[in-house]
């Protein structure tokens, strides 16, 4: 099959979750298929990104846009119903590159990543189109506007009305929608034409179950990315004093990409770290004692969260973090709601090291046998397949 893969940001380095997914993605559907990459131009680095994709891509197309036009395409949220993400991140080159694309060529699916890149191939009749949400945008939005500052609520809650407006647009127009978990699914409406293939982990995150350091908390992921950032400083003002009270020499590790100010005046505290870039996040959950994943909104699976299990550190999340994986209390990780109970779990498992010993093996064997890239691949194709099943598109609007 020959694949038109578009791409909300151009799928290196991994530094979010979109690119991760989109980089497994091509790197394993190139294994059976021929892709051709659409994608935003690289902000740096340009030669060396591209000779990282190009092994798994017949062809890669970049879209360069200037900031101007991103901001005047956002001024103009008053006279459009759409996301503001969408008016800020979508390029109209990007459909008309596929209009020329599609009488030029030949191609049997087009995939679209994230509600951003959706006016790309909305209209497309002349093959199947599958979007990629990842995740319910309107979920996120609807959660982080009851953690932003008051000033900002109003926005958020105002993006998610948009959103989910336009997610149920969409799945009326595109011929399948991919998600990343149940919960997300369910958000959506449970809608037929979804399907969910969840993310996976890098095969590189070797297991490590001895010689951590002692008294060790990590937590990882891009700090630039709200629910990281409002995550780490929940915990370093709601939960490290309750578990440094008992334990004073814990250390807390923030490790992860362009922490904002409110993130790196944190190391204020005695035994908190902010490292910003790394050029690898599983080097530090490899030492850690344990991680955590304290978010108090977002949506979708946590990259964080499956990364700790492969890696051998034994994890305490919230629910929020958790996005649907099928994982058990006790058995795979420890899940906590509140300050409290989030700092008794925590020095539960400083304190056991049988207890941490036991959920990070039974976290590796889920991790091996439900949340591989290859198995989420797989998940993805079916959903091809089943949109190749169905190639005449209901009309668009």
């Amino acid at each position: 099959m020959r694949i038109l893969f578009v791409a909300s940001r151009f799928p290196w380095p991994l530094t979010q979750g979109d690119r991760l997914r989109a980089y497994h993605q091509v790197r394993l559907l190139s294994q059976r298929h021929r892709i051709v990459l659409l994608a935003p131009q690289p902000e740096a680095n340009l030669e060396e990104n591209l000779s990282i994709l190009q092994p798994f891509c017949e062809k890669i197309e970049l879209i360069a846009t200037p900031l101007w036009k991103q901001l005047w395409r956002l001024s103009r949220a008053p006279m459009t119903t759409l996301p503001l993400q969408t008016l800020y991140t979508f390029d109209p080159q990007m459909r008309r590159r596929i209009e020329s694309l599609l009488q030029e060529e030949s191609f049997d699916l087009i995939h679209v990543q994230l509600l951003r890149m959706a006016p790309a191939a909305v209209h497309v009749q002349k093959v199947p189109a599958v979007i990629d949400f990842i995740d319910a945008l309107s979920l996120n939005m609807k959660r982080r506007a009851e953690r932003e500052a008051w000033y900002k609520r109003w926005l958020f809650a105002l993006e998610a009305r948009r959103a989910q407006a336009y997610e149920q647009q969409l799945l009326s127009r595109y011929t399948r929608a991919i998600v990343s978990t149940q919960m997300d699914y369910e958000a959506l409406g449970s809608h037929p034409r979804i399907r969910v293939a969840a993310n996976g982990v890098d095969p590189g995150c070797a297991f490590v179950g001895e010689g951590r350091k002692p008294n060790v908390v990590a937590f990882t992921g891009r700090i630039s990315y709200f629910p990281n950032a409002d995550a780490a400083v929940w915990f370093v003002r709601q939960v490290l004093p309750l578990i440094q009270h008992q334990r004073p020499d814990t250390q807390f590790w923030i490790i992860g990409a362009d922490p904002p100010p409110a993130v790196q005046k944190l190391t204020q505290q005695p035994g908190v770290v902010v490292t910003g870039y790394v050029p690898s996040i599983t080097h530090y959950l490899q030492q850690a004692t344990l991680a955590v994943a304290p978010m108090q909104c977002g949506s979708g699976i946590q990259n964080k969260v499956l990364e700790a299990m492969a890696c051998g550190a034994p994890v305490v999340a919230t629910p929020f973090a958790l996005g649907g994986l099928e994982v058990c209390h006790g058995e795979h990780l420890l899940i906590a709601c509140h300050a409290h109970e989030f700092a008794d779990l925590v020095l539960q498992l400083l304190h056991d090291q049988r207890l941490r010993r036991e959920l990070a093996g039974n976290a590796r064997r889920l991790i091996d046998e439900k949340y591989t890239w290859e198995q989420s691949v797989t998940q993805l194709e079916a959903a091809y397949a089943q949109a190749l099943s169905c190639r005449s598109h209901p009309p668009a609007g």
